[in-house]
């Protein structure tokens, strides 16, 4: 953010435990854990939230910010609650179409609300559409140079489930892309289910995690991935064909809603999780390399719904907050 020194706060098991060092920002890091579980567990999660509210209350009293953004979840909410307490201009970034109970509570304690989907709308109050933030590495990129800087063989197929994983489309990936392929098949199997998968095709890539996924989204004709808002966003952004299989189990089935903002839009093709299958995943996959023109139509669409513009509309409306204080 131009011209502001930008701090975190976040959950001690959350991925941002790592990236956002690795970003050069600093963490405050909170001890939560989800409400899920038996009741012991619940009641344990309610003494580590209200520990975390007393943390918070002590960071933001020693940063004085001048606003504060809620991205969503329960590592967000103590921050959101302590900024409205402490009357510190607040805002909140709901990603998804169809908000969770957190973002739901939080949006009533904050000055403004801002959506990545128009359907979020409908269920926030006053909410405001500015897309989602996307970093400018995934625009424009050239599919000839990310192959070469990445030494692949065209053409590219991009599995990627989410920076956790997604076991069935691992598993149905490591079983349809484990012999053979006339192309590169790319698989992000994420930390979680990486040390399972195999190969003996030399074709078939499989990685654990990677920083730099915008080169990988660069290098690939096809992409399939699951339906959570950042994943759809980068996709939009690098202009990319893309298979869309929604997680089923996501909260208010919001992977289902994301995807069809997209499907419906001619910028994506529907797998539900049901459907995949080794076979079911393979022949989807090769439909569409073969298919020069559904692929350029589903690419285009995806290319306009990227929101280019939505980060530099965060950021500003913060500033703008922090320099009424």
């Amino acid at each position: 953010m131009l011209g502001a020194t930008v701090e975190f706060v976040g959950a001690e098991s959350g991925i941002e435990r790592d990236l956002v060092p690795q970003a050069g920002f600093k963490l405050h890091s909170l001890p939560l854990k989800g409400l899920a579980g038996n009741p012991i567990d619940r009641m344990r999660a309610g003494l580590l939230f209200l520990k975390a509210l007393s943390r918070c209350r002590s960071i933001l009293k020693e940063f004085r910010p001048g606003a504060v953004l809620g991205v969503g979840g329960y590592a967000s909410a103590p921050a959101v609650i302590v900024a409205n307490t402490l009357k510190i201009p607040t805002f909140l970034h709901e990603q998804n179409s169809i908000p969770g109970r957190v973002n739901r509570f939080a949006s009533r304690l904050t000055d403004e609300v801002l959506v990545t989907f128009p359907a979020a709308m409908d269920h926030l109050k006053d909410a405001t559409w500015v897309g989602m933030p996307t970093r400018e590495e995934f625009f424009g990129r050239s599919k000839e140079e990310a192959i070469k800087e990445l030494g692949l063989e065209p053409p590219v197929v991009l599995i990627f489930g989410g920076s956790g994983g997604a076991l069935k489309i691992n598993l149905a990936a490591e079983e349809a892309f484990g012999e053979e392929t006339s192309y590169t098949v790319v698989q992000i199997a994420g930390r979680r289910d990486f040390a399972r998968l195999s190969t003996q095709n030399p074709r078939h890539v499989t990685l654990e995690y990677v920083n730099d996924i915008w080169r990988y989204l660069a290098a690939a004709e096809v992409v399939v991935i699951r339906s959570g808002a950042g994943s759809l966003f980068d996709t939009a952004a690098a202009k990319r064909a893309a298979i869309l299989i929604p997680f089923p189990y996501a909260t208010g089935d919001h992977q289902l809603h994301n995807a069809r903002y997209f499907t419906e839009k001619a910028a994506g093709e529907l797998m539900l999780d049901s459907e995949v299958t080794a076979h079911s995943l393979r022949e989807r996959i090769e439909n569409l390399l073969n298919n020069d023109e559904r692929r350029e139509k589903l690419a285009a669409g995806m290319g306009e719904l990227a929101t280019p513009n939505a980060a530099a509309e965060v950021a500003g409306r913060l500033l703008a907050a922090a320099k009424k204080e």
